[in-house]
């Protein structure tokens, strides 16, 4: 016989893929499985889940926010901005011009949205205020990403780092102020270990 908490994870993974895939399908396709990133210094394209998402956004994003995802991959993300109806201006960064191209493509009805083929480390737009990762580069080019930021921007600047692996480049260094957090429990049992934990990051004013 099946243990009851056994069973009960199946239950609770498949009602989440079914979520998933619904939610896919309303942005014109399933965004399902990983692949080898071609970027020097960026990791794997891998996919967001939806199931995370509420929680590290919840009360963080203004009308007035530019919001960035860094590292876009297949959109996932920029789909679950899209279906809180934000009318944002949203931008998608992603360094694999095939999987950026595919993207554009997938969300080109949407104005508000756009799609940079670049490497994110330099490529975040001037007018970028809320942005989000999911562990998306090696600790150099994390390391030149928040050179530039803090090169470029005042202080008006936030990022929300999901599976935070190289959160201590932002805490090593005063001009930031970092927030490690953890998910509150979610349903998802997908979401485990390092995956629970994300890091509220803000450029300080000088």
């Amino acid at each position: 016989m099946t243990a009851p908490g056994p069973i009960r994870r199946r239950v609770e993974t498949g009602a989440w893929i079914a979520r998933t895939i619904a939610t896919d399908l309303r942005y014109g396709a399933i965004l399902s499985g990983t692949a080898r990133s071609r970027g020097a210094g960026a990791y794997a394209v891998a996919n967001t889940p939806y199931s995370a998402l509420p929680h590290i956004f919840a009360g963080r994003i203004r009308r007035e926010d530019v919001l960035v995802d860094v590292g876009c991959g297949k959109g996932r993300v920029i789909n679950w901005w899209l279906s809180r109806g934000l009318r944002n201006r949203i931008v998608g960064i992603e360094i694999d011009p095939g999987v950026a191209s595919a993207t554009r493509r997938r969300l080109r009805s949407f104005p508000n949205v756009t799609i940079l083929n670049g490497d994110a480390a330099t490529a975040v737009p001037d007018d970028a205020t809320l942005l989000y990762l999911y562990n998306p580069f090696d600790r150099a080019t994390t390391e030149r990403f928040k050179a530039n930021l803090a090169q470029r921007f005042a202080g008006d600047v936030t990022m929300l780092y999901w599976n935070p692996h190289w959160v201590e480049v932002f805490e090593d260094d005063p001009r930031w102020a970092v927030q490690v957090m953890e998910l509150p429990r979610v349903s998802d049992p997908r979401i485990a270990g390092a995956h629970r934990r994300y890091a509220a990051i803000m450029l300080q004013p000088e």
